[in-house]
This record gives C-alpha cells, structure tokens and sequence, in this order.
C-alpha cells in the first residue's frame, strides 16, 4: 500500500520547528504546570514570550534534541541576553522582561528568565530552590528542565547538568533543618517556595531534598575527596570586578592548584575551592603576590572568608 503526503503536508513537515518534535511525549500536567503555564514564581505577569523566543529560537533551531538545546541555551544565557547575576539588582525576583532591562539579577532572575527560555522553544521547566545552605547564610533558587521522562537541574551559565559548586553544598545540608529542606514550584504541593516576601506570597512546592542528596551522593562519588585531603572553599571580599587567579602552594612554591575567585557577578554562595592536604602548612597567593598561610582543619570542608585591605 503506498501513501502520499500532499503538497501541504510536505510543507508543513519542511517548516516545522525542531522544538516540536520534543513536545510528543509530554505528560498533560506537566505540560499545563510548566509549558503552558506564563507564570514561573512571584514575578509581575508579563507577556514575555514573542521577545524571549526571539532570543532563543534561532538558536536551537538545528539542535537534534532538546537535551542538546537545554545545554545550548544554559551555557550562552549571559552572552544571548547580557544578564549576569549582580548584588545590585533592582529587586530580587524580576520577570523575563524586566531581567533582560535591567541586565542585573538575582539567582531567582536567573531561574525566571531560564525557565521563560526553555518554555519558548518548547522545553518544560520549573523552579527548585532552598531557604539556607547549612555553611553560609543566604537561599538559592535554579531551574529544572524536564528530559527523558525526569526532572534534571541546570544553572545559568553552565556547561552540564548537576552543577559542581550546587551539589557540593547540598552534600553539607542538615536534612533535620526545616529551613534547610529543596522544594519545587508546584501547583499543588505542601510546601512554600523561599522567594521574595512569603508572608505575601506564597508560592506552593512539593519537597525534592532526596532526590537531590542522592545526586549529591553520585556527585561526591565521584568528584569526592579522599580521606587525606580538606575541601577548602575560599572567598576574598571585596569580591574582584574582573577573574583573578588565586594559586594553592607548596612552602616550598610549588603550585598545586590555581582557582579563579568568584567576582561581582557570581552568586554569593559560590566559592573557589580547592583541595587542601591535611598534613602540613601551605600557602594562598594572591594577583598582587599578597601571601596568605592556610592549614587544614578538622572537619571535611574548610570554609575561609578573607578581607582584601
């Protein structure tokens, strides 16, 4: 039996968008909550689809699968819409259109506008986020994209699922603390998404953590230390403009390792980090030579917040 396809059907088939071929197999409440849906958290509504898919559509249009779009579009979202994360900002959870403004956002900015990119090149997504790390004050909120039938986490500006710096700090979380417990945004979850006044708004999230501290668990298996060395994680205020170069030495100058110290537009939980042997004295040096004597501690992470004169 032979089939014919009219001349309508081909040029449909020809004109198509590569997006939709990854929206086949989409669940139906995943796709009402997190495709459809213009809302991401407690952002202003705003119509901010026609100016974030012109943004981004042209530049998944030959990705073969929405896996490799979701990389694509986390690795280059500075660099696409001249965005950065920034202490400055105007206010904490912006909308897309705002985010792409007023250029300086915060990680909740971050998520919003990502979640809005993904969504308008038909990628379903969501925001996860935490009320404090267990080392350092302060929440963080990232996005989730939906692939393969699973939820899977990507940062801004990232090159890979599962972020390094992220996973490490789940590993350090107290399950215990309330405070300390990830959510994601959910219609119609029991828990309260950490954004913006939540005595105001409040943003209903279904509680993720073990499913995240077993990608902490995998993370660490493999990106762990052994039992000789400390992780050191190192932050210098004021913090650069620009990427400065600390090195990790020998008494003796031999250079261990080199990590770029976070700058003015990275988020305030990151940290350079190193791994420090637990036997013996080194050093820290610093751009301008400046040198800083480091040994190890007891416990499995070294936290060292130093204050530039």
């Amino acid at each position: 039996m032979r089939f014919l396809l009219s001349a309508t059907t081909v040029i449909l088939l020809l004109i198509s968008p590569a997006w939709a071929q990854w929206q086949q197999d989409i669940p139906a409440d995943i796709r009402e909550y997190y495709l459809d849906s213009d809302q991401v958290l407690s952002e202003e509504p705003c119509d901010w689809r026609q100016t974030v898919g012109d943004i981004f559509r042209p530049v998944v249009k030959d990705c073969r699968s929405a896996r490799e779009a979701v990389l694509r579009i986390a690795a280059n979202m500075t660099a696409l819409t001249g965005t950065y994360y920034s202490a400055e900002r105007r206010k904490q959870d912006m909308n897309a259109t705002e985010a792409l403004a007023e250029k300086k956002i915060s990680c909740t900015g971050q998520t919003i506008l990502m979640v809005c990119a993904f969504r308008s090149v038909g990628i379903p997504a969501r925001a996860v986020g935490i009320m404090t790390w267990n080392h350092v004050r302060g929440n963080h909120t990232w996005p989730e994209v939906w692939l393969d039938g699973e939820w899977q986490m990507i940062e801004f500006n990232e090159k890979d699922f599962n972020t390094g710096w992220v996973m490490e700090n789940i590993g350090m979380l107290d399950p215990e603390h309330p405070w300390q417990r990830i959510v994601a945004q959910h219609p119609q979850g029991n828990r309260i998404f950490p954004v913006g006044d939540m005595s105001r708004t409040r943003i209903a999230a279904s509680d993720v953590t073990e499913r995240y501290r077993r990608l902490a668990d995998a993370w660490y298996a493999k990106n762990g230390l052994p039992p000789h060395f400390q992780r050191l994680m190192l932050d210098l205020h004021p913090r650069p403009h620009t990427k400065e170069i600390v090195r990790l030495v020998t008494t003796d100058g031999k250079v261990l390792e080199e990590q770029a110290l976070p700058t003015t537009r990275d988020d305030m939980r990151k940290f350079a980090t190193f791994s420090l042997p637990r036997e013996g004295q080194y050093f820290l040096i610093f751009a301008n030579n400046e040198q800083f004597a480091i040994q190890a501690t007891q416990g499995p992470v070294n936290i060292l917040r130093l204050l530039r004169q």
